[in-house]
């Protein structure tokens, strides 16, 4: 069960993106897949038991220390 460090962004570079709120002290998504994303800065788990499909593109603001982050782009291409 691969677990990833989502990549931590910008106000300004999120402009114009869906932004989905997390909320501290549960998953913002969990289950249909086998991949984990944390918080790029409180390594808060995100999207627990996810597939890829799910996490990617997703913006998400983490309910706990309030920081942007994206899924890695970790296999792409």
């Amino acid at each position: 069960m691969p677990q990833f460090t989502m990549i931590l962004i910008d106000e300004k570079d999120a402009e114009g993106a869906d932004i989905a709120d997390h909320v501290a002290g549960a998953p913002f998504r969990e289950g249909g897949g086998d991949e984990t994303y944390r918080c790029g800065g409180c390594k808060t788990r995100l999207l627990v038991n996810v597939s890829h499909a799910e996490a990617h593109g997703a913006i998400i603001r983490c309910g706990k220390c309030g920081r942007l982050n994206i899924e890695p782009h970790h296999h792409h291409h």
